[in-house]
């Protein structure tokens, strides 16, 4: 299953959305601008801004329809949502470890979903040193952590 998001360069006073991780397999021509096709499993951070407001969601495309998956403006269908902010501090942060990742050409999508939920736990908090988030990074990669098991009675 493919996802559509919805991508808009406009002047100041309009809905601006871009990508600052993914690569669309495709970019298609909508009625309200470009729109880029995902494949499955891709992982997507899209920046959303309107007049003063900016809001970014790091997401991973799915497979199959999930009842559980989230809506995010722009967005179809519905996706796994990873990570939403909205202050432009965390924003920018968060904009800091994807270029990072770029920049020692580490893959984001390689990374486990539970890397993004601990990126936005620490980033929920206050504002830490870009290196701390990097070095989740390589706990995570280096721990290769599985959750552990549930005993069940009898067992």
């Amino acid at each position: 299953m493919t996802t559509a998001v919805q991508l808009r360069r406009g002047d100041s006073d309009q809905t601006r959305c871009d990508l600052l991780q993914g690569s669309p397999l495709e970019i298609l021509d909508g009625y309200f601008g470009p729109v880029g096709i995902f494949e499955a499993g891709t992982l997507v951070a899209y920046r959303l801004r309107w007049l003063r407001r900016t809001r970014l969601f790091v997401f991973r495309t799915l497979s199959e329809i999930d009842g559980l998956a989230a809506a995010i403006p722009g967005v179809r269908p519905r996706v796994r949502l990873l990570l939403a902010l909205r202050c432009p501090g965390r924003i920018r942060l968060a904009g800091v470890v994807f270029s990072h990742f770029a920049a020692v050409g580490r893959d984001p999508s390689s990374l486990p979903d539970a890397f993004y939920l601990r990126m936005g736990a620490a980033i929920g908090g206050r504002l830490p040193d870009p290196r701390a988030l990097v070095s989740l990074a390589a706990a995570v990669e280096d721990s290769k952590a599985t959750v552990p098991r549930r005993r069940t009675r009898g067992t």
